[in-house]
C-alpha cells in the first residue's frame, strides 16, 4: 500500500533535475508523463509542476484519477479535490500544496509536501526555483524549500489517498455546517451560495449566483468588520459560525439570465459565450490546439491563457482583462 513516504521519497529522486536547455520547460518528468499538442519541444516544454507531482505519485503506486488527480493542470487538481472531498486548508506530510494569485481561477503551482512545523512547510517541487520562501511557478527546476504558513499565496492543500491514513469516512456537505476549508474569492460552487444566502440574511441583497466575486467578497468584509472579525474576505470556521447566527428572512434574490459578462468584468473559467469563443479561438490559432472550438471556458482554457500571460510577461492570473485581450490581438 502507498504512503505519504513513498511519494516524497519519488520527489526527493528528483531533486536538482534541471531543464535542457534552460527555460523550456524539457525535463523528464515531461518525457514521461506524454506530450501536449501545441506545446514547443514536441509537446513536451508545457508547465510542469503538476505533472511531477502526478508522476511521484504514480511511481509510488497510487491509483491515477483515484487516489489522486493525474494531470498537467493545477485548475485540474483543485477540482478533483473540491469534487472529492480532499481539499483542505491545513496541511498534512504529503498534501499537495496550491499557490494562487486570486481565487480557483489564479491557481498557477503546485508542490509536494515534505514536513510541516508549528509555523511553516517544506515542500519539494517541480519549474520552479531554489529560493527559500519563493512560490514562483516558471523557474528552472526541481527544488526543496521553506514555505511560511501565513504566505498569502498559498490557497489550500489537495490531500491524495493514502495507506494508513487516519481520515475518515467522509460524508455528503449537509449544506449548512462549516464544510472544512476556507471559502473565499475566486471559489465557485454550492458552498458560495450557502455563504451568499448566509450574508442576504445579514441584508446584505447579493445576487445568489455560487460565484464569489467582488461583491460577495466586499460583503463578507463588511459583516466581518460589523461582528469584530478579522476583516480578510476569507470565509473560515469563526466567519461561518457568525453568518450562521443570522436568521434567515425573506427571499434571495435570484440571478440575472445567463449571456455576455459585463463589458467591464475580466474573462474566467465558468464563463459563456461569444466572447469566450473569440477568445478560445485565437488561442487556438496560436498554437494551443487542444483545445476544442466553443463557447464555454473551462479548466484547459485557464491553462492555455495562464501559459500564453506567463510568456508573455503579463500578470498571470488565467482571466482575460483589458493587457492579456491587446496581446491576443482582441
Amino acid at each position: 500500500m502507498t504512503t505519504a513516504a513513498k511519494v516524497i521519497a519519488e520527489a526527493r529522486a528528483d531533486l536538482g533535475m534541471q531543464e535542457r536547455p534552460p527555460r523550456s520547460n524539457l525535463v523528464p518528468i515531461t518525457r514521461a508523463f506524454g506530450r501536449i499538442p501545441g506545446y514547443p519541444g514536441g509537446g513536451y516544454g508545457y508547465p510542469w509542476c503538476a505533472a511531477a507531482t502526478s508522476m511521484w505519485c504514480k511511481a509510488a503506486g497510487l491509483k491515477p484519477n483515484t487516489d489522486y488527480p493525474h494531470t498537467a493542470s493545477t485548475i485540474t487538481q483543485y477540482n478533483w479535490a473540491r469534487s472529492n472531498r480532499r481539499w483542505h486548508s491545513t496541511p498534512k506530510v504529503g498534501d499537495l500544496v496550491l499557490y494562487s494569485k486570486g481565487g480557483s481561477a489564479g491557481i498557477y503551482h503546485v508542490e509536494l509536501v515534505e514536513k510541516v512545523s508549528a509555523s511553516s512547510i517544506t515542500t519539494i517541487g517541480g519549474n520552479t526555483s531554489g529560493s527559500a520562501g519563493n512560490v514562483q511557478g516558471e523557474g528552472d527546476g526541481c527544488y526543496r524549500k521553506t514555505i511560511s504558513l501565513g504566505n498569502s499565496r498559498i490557497y489550500g492543500y489537495v490531500r491524495p489517498h493514502y495507506a494508513g491514513a487516519s481520515d475518515e469516512p467522509v460524508k455528503p456537505w449537509d449544506g449548512k455546517t462549516f464544510p472544512g476549508h476556507l471559502i473565499r474569492k475566486g471559489d465557485r460552487g454550492s458552498e458560495v451560495k450557502a455563504v451568499q444566502r448566509m450574508l442576504n440574511a445579514s441584508g446584505a441583497k447579493l445576487t445568489v449566483d455560487a460565484d464569489f466575486g467582488p461583491s460577495t467578497d466586499r460583503a463578507v468584509r463588511v459583516f466581518q468588520r460589523d461582528h469584530k472579525l478579522t476583516v480578510d474576505g476569507v470565509v473560515g470556521r469563526s466567519t461561518w459560525k457568525a453568518l450562521a447566527g443570522v436568521p434567515s428572512d425573506g427571499p434571495e434574490t435570484t440571478p440575472p439570465p445567463a449571456g455576455k459578462p459585463p463589458a467591464d468584468s475580466p474573462l474566467k473559467v465558468g464563463d459563456s459565450g461569444p466572447e469566450v469563443k473569440r477568445v478560445r479561438d485565437r488561442l487556438i490559432a496560436l498554437g494551443y490546439v487542444y483545445l476544442k472550438p466553443g463557447s464555454k471556458w473551462g479548466p484547459l482554457q485557464t491553462v492555455a491563457v495562464m501559459d500564453f500571460q506567463a510568456r508573455h510577461r503579463l500578470g498571470v492570473d488565467g482571466q482575460i482583462g483589458p493587457a492579456t485581450r491587446k496581446a491576443l490581438g482582441l
